[in-house]
């Protein structure tokens, strides 16, 4: 297994300003855009490696169970027919901004949701507090662990067992504030990457930004440094900070790099709901993590990033998830494109602009 999310799927109620009528029974949930940005870089042939857990309640409608059979992902359904699936209410106001409230309770999950396979998995997606991560990681060692010493367990399940898997912690945005800072600290030493978004960064460490101006890359390469050498034993996590439009910040102890987003002005018009970026940037970021040909270097985050970047372009460009279809000779396409196209076509403008650089 290359992924497994620990993120909820919750299905959507979404509101507009008028005349526009409001979708429901929309997927989301940030376990979901999580899985769909690791689905995006693993596809048939490998998408069993992805892994994770819907809870499918009584009213669960039977066109999102066949999207998700579609995408053939180690998708662990938990019946729960006492009650409804986890249902979220969102309203877009205004001024863009949306709002976002559960409308009913909602089911977490937790280590012992996971199946044996999903067990071994080589990367870990968690979206929670700073106390439940450290939960969690403890939680998934121990099972882990237990797993390996069961005398029915299978040598190649072993070996992926007692290898350290690589934990991805997105904190909860309403818990990013000063008075968290040490928790998030705490967590931080047990994971190997933390990545909150922008505003929550700058919540999180009491820094007021203005969204009207260029990110000051050196006040973000200051205020990583700072987070980082806070950390005991930090010197090999890594903080990624997603920033939307400005793309994103990779710090790690003695190193640094911004890329942009996918998405700029000449594509710009493609953006149509932001919604699940950073989820599915973090999915993506996590097979980046397992696919780089320099995993045990100190760059792997950095070329993680690069998936992370073009999986939530997908992301972005409907509400929702991105429709997957076929070519003709049968190439996944998502939203008429293959990864690969965008992959390869986001790594040429990087390299000509490094190239650039280096002739001013």
């Amino acid at each position: 297994m290359d992924f497994v999310t620990l993120g909820m799927f919750i299905i959507d109620e979404i509101h507009y300003q008028p005349p526009r009528e409001p979708d429901f029974d929309v997927m989301g949930g940030g376990g979901l855009y999580a899985t769909l940005g690791a689905r995006l870089f693993r596809p048939p042939s490998a998408s069993s490696k992805v892994g994770w857990v819907v809870h499918q309640g009584h009213d669960f409608p039977p066109q999102i169970k066949d999207r998700i059979d579609s995408w053939n992902t180690d998708c662990l359904f938990i019946q729960t027919p006492e009650r409804p699936t986890t249902r979220a209410y969102n309203r877009y106001e205004p001024s863009g901004y949306r709002t976002f409230r559960y409308s009913n309770e909602k089911v977490r999950i937790t280590e012992d949701s996971l199946t044996s396979a999903q067990l071994t998995s080589k990367t870990y997606h968690l979206l929670c507090s700073p106390d439940r991560c450290i939960d969690l990681v403890r939680g998934i060692a121990n099972r882990r662990k237990g797993l390996a010493r069961d005398p029915q367990t299978d040598n190649e399940m072993i070996k992926a067992l007692i290898e350290d898997p690589v934990f991805v912690w997105e904190p909860m945005p309403d818990l990013c504030k000063p008075a968290e800072l040490q928790k998030c600290l705490d967590a931080l030493e047990h994971v190997d990457v933390m990545s909150p978004n922008l505003d929550e960064f700058c919540s999180l460490l009491g820094i007021s930004i203005d969204p009207n101006v260029p990110a000051d890359w050196e006040l973000m390469r200051q205020k990583c440094k700072e987070l980082l050498g806070s950390v005991v034993g930090g010197s090999k996590a890594a903080v990624v900070v997603r920033m939307g439009a400005e793309g994103c910040f990779v710090a790690q102890h003695d190193r640094d790099l911004h890329l942009p987003a996918y998405h700029e002005q000449d594509t710009s018009h493609r953006v149509v709901d932001p919604t699940g970026g950073g989820n599915t940037f973090l999915g993506a970021f996590c097979i980046g993590v397992v696919q780089s040909p320099h995993a045990d270097c100190a760059d792997r985050f950095e070329e993680a990033a690069l998936y992370g970047t073009v999986a939530a372009s997908f992301a972005i460009e409907q509400v929702g998830v991105p429709v997957l279809t076929h070519s003709a000779t049968g190439e996944e396409l998502w939203n008429n494109f293959t990864v690969k196209q965008r992959l390869d076509e986001y790594g040429r403008r990087l390299a000509e602009r490094s190239g650039h650089a280096r002739r001013q």
